[in-house]
């Protein structure tokens, strides 16, 4: 049976595993919950099947059995609902604090180029909450607030680090959450899992919530992939929608996501009060570049023909986090080189980065962003269909 055929059928078997819980049939819970085990034994065998969908095979059996074990142990625990109350024992639901316990030690000043991206948030974000913008902020824009930012662009732009940033600039705690963690769990959970962060968002004065790869869970309502995420997806936009309605007198509250795919996001999720701004964070342009492979050069012995003009040349089309690979497998050369000689001759033999060795890592690396995925995300910025 095909990979998304059986993950159809053990979406099944969790919903039936939930309602042996909730019934309390021991009997049903052993024998759903082994047949579970079996199918993702057998599907985590398959080298074709994905590394992400792997991982939520063995999230959720690990889950199964903790509650078998616990079954066994003690009687259900009520755990806390989103109004307060307490609701029946879910043995996949772990409560935890989303937000960080510090404010990230980082400014605007700690991002290499993209200026567009930080003059967005500049008027956006950061100028109605600064004094000298204020009259003329109110004067354009009324009361209105751009709390709800997506972040879009090619993967390894430094999109979480442009949030990261923004939390240290204004002073805000941050829960950077990877949309994984809320699909890690069965049924159920992970819209209990997005109610908890916006809950404990709301008791903080001044925090920003930021949903990386919000795409995989909040992806168009009329697309195939959104058949195991539709529920999530509502409960996003209503704990949206809450979250800026009820912020109170001096309360910050600011939500950002980025994605990778903002051509496969529901609409409902970019319309007006939601997030209807959309910073496009582009590749590093020349000066960016050059900056990203000085800061690798730096302290790296190379010859002299090895320039950071002629790097930041040949890097043309690549994201930051694939500069700072490259430059680094670059400096593995010489490494390898000079260690080969000292387990030979037993002393350093003074290596350091050629041309040569620049071109051999540039051949063989695989550039995460292709010309195909550039041209996309170029037609969506500029809202021509692609």
């Amino acid at each position: 049976m095909a990979a998304a055929n059986m993950v159809s059928v053990f979406n099944g078997k969790v919903a039936r595993f939930n309602e042996a819980v909730r019934v309390k049939d021991a009997d049903a819970i052993a024998e759903i919950g082994a047949e579970m085990l079996r199918i993702a034994l057998e599907q985590c065998a398959n080298p074709n099947l994905s590394t992400t969908v792997k991982q939520t095979y063995r999230k959720q059996c690990a889950a199964v059995i903790d509650h078998l074990v616990s079954y066994v142990k003690q009687p259900p625990v009520a755990v806390r609902s989103a109004g307060g109350g307490e609701e029946e024992s879910d043995p996949y639901y772990t409560e935890r604090d989303w937000f960080s316990d510090d404010v990230p030690k980082l400014n605007f000043k700690d991002i290499i180029g993209v200026q567009e991206v930080k003059d967005a948030f500049m008027v956006d974000v950061v100028a109605p909450l600064r004094p000298e913008f204020k009259e003329v902020y109110h004067k354009f824009r009324g009361d209105q607030l751009g709390t709800q930012v997506l972040l879009y662009g090619p993967p390894g732009t430094g999109k979480t680090h442009v949030v990261k940033c923004l939390a240290g600039a204004l002073n805000c705690k941050i829960a950077v959450v990877q949309t994984s963690e809320l699909l890690a769990s069965v049924v159920g959970v992970a819209e209990k899992n997005t109610r908890d962060i916006f809950a404990q968002a709301a008791e903080l004065e001044r925090c920003i919530i930021f949903l990386d790869e919000i795409d995989s869970i909040c992806s168009d309502r009329s697309s195939e992939d959104s058949r195991h995420t539709r529920s999530v997806l509502t409960t996003m936009l209503t704990c949206m929608d809450g979250f800026i309605k009820t912020k109170k007198p001096g309360q910050l509250r600011i939500v950002v996501a980025a994605t990778n795919l903002p051509w496969k996001l529901d609409p409902a999720l970019k319309r007006g009060g939601r997030f209807e701004t959309q910073i496009y964070v582009p590749l590093p342009d020349w000066e960016a570049r050059k900056v990203f492979v000085a800061q690798g050069l730096e302290k790296v012995p190379h010859a002299a023909d090895v320039t950071v003009d002629y790097l930041a040349q040949r890097l043309d089309g690549y994201a930051g986090a694939d500069i700072r690979a490259v430059l680094k497998q670059i400096a593995n050369e010489p490494l390898r080189r000079e260690i080969l000689n000292i387990i030979k001759n037993k002393k350093e033999s003074g290596e350091f980065i050629t041309v040569a060795d620049c071109e051999k890592v540039l051949q063989s690396y695989i550039n995460s962003v292709t010309p195909e995925m550039l041209k996309r995300f170029q037609a969506y910025d500029r809202g021509i269909p692609y």
